[in-house]
């Protein structure tokens, strides 16, 4: 399936490593509880890129993606009144997590293998 797609399900992880994420996954959710935010939208939000992750990479890109979408809006929104320089270099700058970064790599990247393939 790596050969194919370039990404390993999560079936095929090691045991330990399903677990934690399960584990993960758990423990997020009950975060949720007690934050008041287990909304029936967050909880499908979550089962959403849950599902993603085991039907593509590509899903699971465009799941990340608009999470970052939504994370950006709300940091641009919330440092309006910040100094330039200040909201550019912040670390709560969605555009700095390295995670983020990863995400456009990968997007590029599909995208162009999406272009030659066409």
């Amino acid at each position: 399936m790596k050969q194919l797609t370039g990404f390993i399900p999560i079936a095929a992880l090691p045991e330990s490593t399903a677990a934690s994420a399960k584990q993960q996954l758990i423990e997020t959710i009950e975060w949720l509880y007690k934050e008041g935010a287990a909304t029936e939208t967050n909880l499908k939000l979550l089962t959403a890129i849950v599902e993603s992750i085991l039907c593509s990479e590509e899903s699971y890109s465009r799941f990340l993606q608009c999470g970052f979408d939504a994370a950006i809006e709300f940091f641009d929104t919330n440092s309006q009144n910040w100094e330039f320089e200040e909201s550019i270099s912040s670390r709560h700058n969605p555009r700095n997590w390295d995670e983020y970064k990863q995400v456009q790599q990968i997007r590029a990247l599909l995208s162009t293998t999406r272009t030659v393939t066409d």
